[in-house]
């Protein structure tokens, strides 16, 4: 986790760091700050978090989040979702689930993790920027003011799409982590 943290913190702030212009023979011309419009834009931190349920949330998440407030990032929204596959065995194969009554006892678990640490760490330098709300976007299942439970990965996605076509002046940053059963199934689904 603390790795996940550390090369999202890095990665989100070098897309607003200063770029450095070369001449063809390799020598350096001058630095010039990336002014583009996607850096002109505020940005919003989102955590889409699933893990299985023999990992322990309480090991996990408070690495990840005081990596990143040691690093000046600070999560708007944490969202929690059940995987899309489910996977018995190595292959490309894989099986996705398409039951509607999916159990999502475990996400209102790692929810109610979440939702703990960040309510110890009220006033602490790990919930700082974190308290700038979201324009008031509807939200799915469960909702508390810094998380929610999705019932299914397209719910998220579709949340994620339809907020960034509804926020133009946000630029939402996503980190996916937890699972990497969770990151093959969002790759799969954003290629759609």
């Amino acid at each position: 986790m603390q790795a996940c943290a550390r090369w999202f913190s890095h990665a989100i702030k070098d897309q607003d760091q200063t770029l450095i212009n070369q001449k063809p023979d390799n020598s350096k011309i001058e630095m010039k700050t990336h002014l583009d419009e996607t850096a002109q834009k505020k940005s919003a931190q989102i955590l889409l978090f699933n893990c299985m349920s023999v990992r322990d949330p309480q090991l996990l998440l408070p690495h990840l989040l005081k990596t990143c407030a040691d690093h000046g990032v600070y999560f708007k929204k944490a969202f929690f979702v059940p995987g899309l596959s489910v996977y018995h065995k190595v292959g490309s194969h894989a099986p996705t689930t398409t039951d509607s009554n999916v159990d999502l006892t475990w996400q209102f678990t790692l929810q109610r993790v979440w939702e703990n640490l960040m309510i110890g760490n009220k006033g602490k330098s790990t919930i700082g920027a974190a308290s700038e709300e979201l324009n008031d976007l509807e939200m799915s299942a469960r909702n508390w003011e810094r998380s929610a439970v999705f019932s299914s990965l397209p719910l998220v996605i579709k949340w994620l799409r339809d907020s960034v076509q509804q926020n133009q002046s946000t630029r939402f940053q996503v980190l996916v982590t937890g699972s990497l059963h969770l990151v093959g199934d969002v790759l799969k689904l954003i290629k759609k």
